[in-house]
């Protein structure tokens, strides 16, 4: 195996997923965030800012615990593995303390077809990742990254369609 094929092995194994590289002159910048619980779940924490955390431009993630006993905790695969770890099931959130990169985009600039293939995913239902159902049940399961993932396959469904159009 020559040296590329090893850094590229590396670069794209298990361990990388959800990274990416940042060459020295991107302009993406860290973003802060504190994780807001709003449920004490473990009876460790208590409620309300629990950590100060760091969003890395490379997509990984860092948090200082506050209180007696404070620590620091990394994310290798970003906020979603600190929802998955932490976040009990929507007792505890990631709050963004500085502006969205994608908020300085005015949403006045969507064409009103893909409003309406938004609005049309929202509507969709998302099965439980507990118990399967696709309407109310009795779970507290966060339902948010399947929710995304529809409204993303929507969106990228548009996108092929106007592109393919347009070309």
């Amino acid at each position: 195996m020559t040296a590329e094929q090893d850094l590229e092995q590396i670069a794209t194994g298990p361990q990388f997923v959800g990274a990416r590289i940042v060459q020295p002159n991107d302009p993406v910048r860290p973003r802060l965030f504190v994780l807001h619980r709003h449920v004490d779940v473990s009876g460790v924490s208590g409620t309300g800012v629990i950590a100060d955390g760091v969003e890395w431009p490379d997509g990984t993630a860092s948090i200082r615990w506050r209180g007696e006993h404070p620590k620091i905790d990394f994310a290798d695969r970003g906020v979603p593995t600190l929802h998955f770890v932490h976040g009990h099931s929507g007792a505890t959130e990631v709050e963004y303390l500085d502006q969205d990169p994608a908020a300085a985009i005015s949403t006045d600039d969507a064409p009103a077809a893909l409003r309406r293939v938004i609005d049309i995913a929202l509507g969709k239902p998302v099965r439980c990742p507990q118990c399967g159902r696709p309407g109310a049940c009795r779970c507290i399961a966060d339902r948010h990254a399947a929710r995304v993932d529809v409204v993303l396959g929507a969106v990228l469904a548009y996108l092929a369609r106007t592109q393919g159009a347009a070309s």
